[in-house]
């Protein structure tokens, strides 16, 4: 029985493209039900993945707060500094950057795409297959391996799985202060202004905290959580 059939490979090439949330979704389980029968090494990942997600507030809320943050099936990365700048890097003003990080759980690896192309055989059906895959342009021929991509079904999220928050900022000092995670001091500035140097980054614009810097920032943000609980649970019930 051939492993890497055109079923399993539009379906490897579909999930590639991308789409809306509806799609992904979609994509997300015809690939699942797709690899019942693809050998377990291409379904497992002892690496560290790595997400870069943008989130809005209620979605924040629920991971600051809840300690919770649903999932549906998504691709991760084994590549840091792809996660760091998919999409441009950290997202517009408004939304939160958050990069997470984590050792897949067993058997939480739908499929482990990193590994499926370093494979000798997938490369061979993929020629063989190539011109009757849909849209091959759009996502077997556009992206092959160049994402480092495994992809996750985790069901949820938490606050350990948070490596780094990116945002913007409008001043050096108060760059400064989010990745010290206190008021600068000058020897703090000549440090940060190395720190830009060495990364080349301006002193405006989008930053991805450093992990330390994250946990700062989440630290100063926890006494604070069971009174917004409160505040959230009293606007709920005047409604």
């Amino acid at each position: 029985m051939e492993q890497f059939d055109l079923k399993f490979l539009q379906a490897v090439n579909n999930w590639q493209r991308g789409g809306n949330h509806k799609q992904k979704v979609r994509r997300g389980a015809t690939l699942k039900a797709c690899t019942l029968t693809i050998d377990d090494r291409f379904k497992s990942c002892a690496e560290t993945c790595y997400r870069q997600e943008a989130h809005e507030t209620d979605r924040l809320w629920n991971l600051l707060a809840e300690d919770k943050l649903d999932e549906t099936i998504a691709a991760w990365t084994l590549d840091l500094s792809f996660a760091q700048n998919f999409k441009g890097g950290v997202p517009p003003p408004g939304l939160q950057g958050v990069i997470f990080e984590i050792t897949p759980p067993v058997g939480s690896v739908v499929l482990n795409l990193a590994e499926l192309y370093r494979d000798r055989e997938f490369l061979d059906a993929i020629h063989k297959y190539e011109a009757e895959i849909s849209a091959y342009a759009e996502g077997i021929g556009k992206y092959g391996a160049s994402q480092n991509e495994v992809v996750l079904d985790l069901g949820c999220l938490a606050q350990a799985h948070i490596r780094q928050y990116g945002g913007y900022a409008s001043s050096r000092p108060e760059l400064a202060e989010r990745h010290f995670g206190r008021m600068p001091t000058a020897d703090d500035l000549e440090e940060f202004d190395q720190l830009c140097e060495i990364a080349c980054l301006d002193s405006l614009g989008s930053w991805w905290l450093s992990p330390n810097g994250t946990k700062r920032v989440m630290t100063r943000v926890y006494p604070h959580i069971d009174r917004l609980k409160h505040q959230k649970a009293n606007q709920s019930g005047s409604e």
